[in-house]
């Protein structure tokens, strides 16, 4: 009889502990569903701020860009304060586009240009 009821009570621990494992993942997967435990709170698709990029710089301090209706705002926040860097900075997009590179002129044929490897001395 002791044995049975020390089986009994190990199982109803084992049955217990999923149950309660299987609610923590469920709850987990609800909260990750509705954007809750995001930096941004809920997500919805008329916002008008978003947080772009945040990068710590030490421990008391952090580079935050937040885009604010299609601008963007560099934000350096401290323990005590927050300083606007930069505001109304272009898309990242457009920051990123190639520059056109200048054709050389008829002056500059004769030069050599050390950094391509064509042109480089021996």
């Amino acid at each position: 009889m002791g044995a049975d009821a020390l089986n009994d009570g190990y199982i109803r621990f084992v049955v217990g502990l999923l149950a309660v494992l299987a609610m923590i993942v469920v709850a987990v997967w609800i909260a990750k569903r509705l954007g809750l435990g995001t930096t941004t709170g809920f997500r919805g698709k008329g916002r008008r701020l978003s947080l772009v990029e945040v990068m710590p710089l030490d421990q008391k301090r952090k580079l935050v860009l937040v885009r604010h209706d299609e601008t963007d705002h560099l934000i350096l926040l401290g323990a005590a304060h927050e300083t606007l860097l930069s505001s109304g900075a272009a898309p990242v997009a457009a920051a990123l586009a190639p520059t056109p590179i200048p054709e050389r002129d008829a002056s500059d044929k004769g030069r050599k240009n050390p950094f391509l490897a064509a042109d480089r001395e021996a």
